[in-house]
């Protein structure tokens, strides 16, 4: 006797369900209802999307007083939880330093003007390792692939299938 079609790679109470779009705890399951603005960074929230505050996007209808929220990002920082973990390190990193740093600053700016939650929260310094903590995992994997593509050497990078984590190793 066959099977019916699909059921043997899926389960059939799994057939037609939806899978989440994110694992991220510190996303909300659906959006909110009303426009919010952040309490600690200004980031407003507002037809499903975070803004920058003073972007075209961010401006709300007049008469409109939104509510008060933490965002993700301040959440993560509040909480000492980074989404990424990128270390550089090596003989060249001590050489390079303040480019492979400028080049890290430039990468987060143009990252958060696209997405607000994607920050840099600490950029720690041991003997010749540099560490930098995000709030945001495609950002940590940004850092690492730009520092790869502009100065060569090894990267490694290590997702979590549990939660919405990314190791990033560079070094040189």
């Amino acid at each position: 006797m066959a099977t019916p079609r699909g059921s043997a790679r899926f389960g059939v109470e799994e057939h037609g369900k939806r899978a989440a779009r994110s694992t991220d705890v510190y996303l909300p399951a659906e959006g909110k209802e009303e426009a919010v603005v952040c309490t600690g960074c200004k980031a407003a929230f507002w037809g499903k999307r975070w803004f920058n505050e003073g972007d075209e996007g961010a401006k709300l209808p007049a008469g409109h007083v939104p509510g008060k929220v933490v965002c993700p990002a301040c959440q993560r920082m509040k909480d000492n939880n980074p989404a990424g973990v990128v270390t550089l390190s090596g003989d060249y990193l001590l050489k390079h330093e303040e480019v492979i740093l400028n080049a890290v600053k430039n990468v987060e700016a143009k990252t958060r003007a696209k997405n607000p939650l994607a920050r840099i929260m600490e950029i720690g310094q041991e003997a010749n390792v540099l560490t930098i903590r995000t709030t945001d995992e495609k950002l940590a994997e940004k850092l690492g692939k730009e520092i790869y593509k502009s100065h060569s050497g090894k990267l490694g990078l290590q997702w979590s299938q549990d939660e919405s984590f990314v190791r990033v190793n560079w070094t040189r």
